[in-house]
């Protein structure tokens, strides 16, 4: 994505948020032209915005540009589900659906560990992959459908959704 519209570019998403003012982003794009380091890098050394405030600007750009998935309707290849294993599906909370004729991978991320889950496909993963978030919700239930784990109860479900749903302090 070469040039995104304002609306899904990472400043725009800070100011939405009330990180950064409109005049603290035309200052880094500024700083940009000047230097060619990232937006996000420019917002953590010029106004020291958290990385994790730029990671999450950053989910939420991804997901406007590509939208969610509905794991009900996805259609799923053994082949591609192989590639990782139980405990790689639940760490980062993730789950492969099929490969595109193109040779990419489909996989399927929670919104909350899509940044780690990215890190982890560029790293450990041979296929080109792209990712689409699913609902929280319903991507443990299908982790739970083709890496189950018996000691994953509800009530463990329940309690790790309330810490991911907890604001960082």
């Amino acid at each position: 994505m070469a040039n995104p519209s304002p609306d899904l570019r990472i400043g725009q998403i800070l100011i939405e948020r009330g990180i950064l003012s409109e005049q603290q982003v035309f200052e880094i794009l500024q700083a940009q032209k000047q230097r060619a380091l990232p937006f996000g890098v420019l917002a953590e050394r010029m106004f020291e915005v958290t990385v994790e405030s730029i990671e999450d600007a950053w989910v939420e750009q991804y997901c406007r540009f590509t939208g969610a998935v509905d794991l009900t309707h996805a259609e799923f290849d053994a082949q591609a589900l192989r590639l990782i294993n139980r405990r790689q599906a639940w760490q980062f909370e993730i789950l492969p659906i099929r490969f595109e004729a193109s040779g990419e991978l489909l996989m399927a991320a929670s919104r909350h560990r899509l940044a780690r889950a990215v890190t982890f496909a560029a790293h450990r993963l041979e296929p080109v992959v792209y990712f689409r978030v699913a609902e929280s919700d319903q991507l443990r239930d299908f982790l739970q459908k083709f890496y189950p784990m018996p000691e994953v109860t509800h009530e463990i479900i329940r309690r790790a959704k309330e810490i991911a749903d907890t604001p960082a302090a």
